[in-house]
């Protein structure tokens, strides 16, 4: 059976659902690409070791112009002419230019299933809604990743879709292990591992180097505290992933040497067992980007127990039905308020405490129960 996935091959989420959701079904499964970064090497040995077959219709030194652009589509159009009849087609991640490669080659596919992961959903452009809304009437299921998602589909489409929607969980791919190093592990040790001082509380600012992050508004908050927290506090900035704007990671690296705090950059790509560490080792989790649909740094920060500041703009229906260790806060400026409040009366733990509900609902194991689900329903 052939198993065309239209998304990317070099994002984590592609690589976990095919790993841990796909793999042993028996799938020929292909993947046409719609970005032409760079695919790590650690998931390009894993496609070729599994015999996945990936298509990408240019490279990462092509430039982004309309031409570009234009001889990028009509390369991925030749590519799925040559490949023919396709039993699945899944689209991940509900993209303008998926939707009308879908449109172009739907006789081709005898099943369709239409994945929206979070921005697709939250806040489409207008062009995308539309081709969207095209497509669903084809779709023999609709998934969304977490409650909020679902909620805003069905104001958006409505409820007629709603025999046909499911939840298609993410795996985070560092559960598993942040489960066995609690055990393994000390927190001392992941700790050391990331030169945190015994002393001072670790604070994680996001998980990527997009701006929408907004690591240089949060790093302007820490500047407005007391110069007594510089010995209390070790910032850690997650900057490996997403660098699409060179000028806003200038800008957080020299906001983060002149404001007065111990601290490090990360900027090397890191298997899932490293980012395991880090959640293990983090007191406190800032999240305060512009939209999130349950990414899985969050999943892996909240269930290695880290108390996580997060903006009120930011809707996790789980996670306040499950009375997870979360602060919410107005606005990004409201940040040098409460760290204070947080930081005076915190103890750094010794030991590991996991919040074992995130596990239950995002482990590989659930997350693949609830594919299982899709593709019985669809009689795939």
């Amino acid at each position: 059976m052939k198993y065309l996935i239209i998304s990317d091959a070099a994002s984590m989420h592609i690589y976990n659902f095919i790993k841990n959701s796909m793999l042993g079904r028996g799938y020929d499964i292909y993947v046409l690409r719609h970005s032409v970064m760079e695919i790590p090497d650690e998931y390009k040995r894993f496609y070729a070791e599994n015999n996945i077959k990936i298509f990408s219709p240019g490279s990462p030194v092509d430039r982004h112009t309309p031409w570009q652009t234009a001889i990028r589509f009509l390369r991925k159009c030749l590519f799925l002419y040559k490949l023919g009849h396709i039993d699945v087609c899944h689209i991940h991640y509900a993209s303008y230019a998926s939707c009308i490669l879908y449109k172009l080659f739907r006789h081709n596919f005898s099943k369709m299933i239409l994945s929206f992961w979070g921005t697709d959903i939250l806040n489409p452009p207008k062009k995308e809604i539309i081709q969207q809304t095209a497509i669903l009437q084809y779709a023999d299921a609709i998934t969304c990743t977490v409650e909020h998602t679902k909620k805003v589909f069905q104001e958006r489409f409505g409820q007629k879709y709603n025999d046909k929607l499911f939840f298609g969980r993410f795996a985070s791919g560092a559960l598993g292990f942040i489960k066995e190093y609690a055990t393994t592990i000390s927190r001392q040790e992941c700790r050391e591992n990331f030169h945190i001082p015994n002393w001072k509380v670790c604070i994680v600012c996001g998980y990527n180097a997009n701006p929408a992050q907004h690591q240089d508004l949060i790093l302007d908050e820490f500047f407005k505290l007391s110069s007594k927290y510089h010995n209390r506090i070790h910032l850690i900035i997650p900057m490996q992933y997403n660098r699409i704007d060179n000028k806003y990671t200038a800008r957080v690296k020299a906001k983060a040497m002149a404001c007065g705090y111990s601290y490090e950059i990360l900027e090397d790509y890191v298997p899932f067992e490293r980012n395991a560490e880090l959640s293990l080792a983090t007191d406190i989790y800032l999240n305060l980007r512009d939209t999130d649909a349950f990414s899985n740094v969050m999943k892996e920060q909240i269930y290695a127990g880290s108390l996580m500041v997060q903006g009120r703009w930011l809707v996790y229906d789980e996670l306040d039905q499950i009375n997870a260790n979360v602060i919410k806060i107005d606005t990004i400026e409201d940040l040098h308020n409460i760290i204070p409040s947080i930081i005076d009366k915190y103890t750094i733990p010794d030991e590991h405490h996991l919040f074992e509900p995130i596990y239950e609902i995002f482990s590989v194991s659930a997350a693949r129960r609830s594919w299982d689900k899709i593709l019985n329903a669809i009689n795939i």
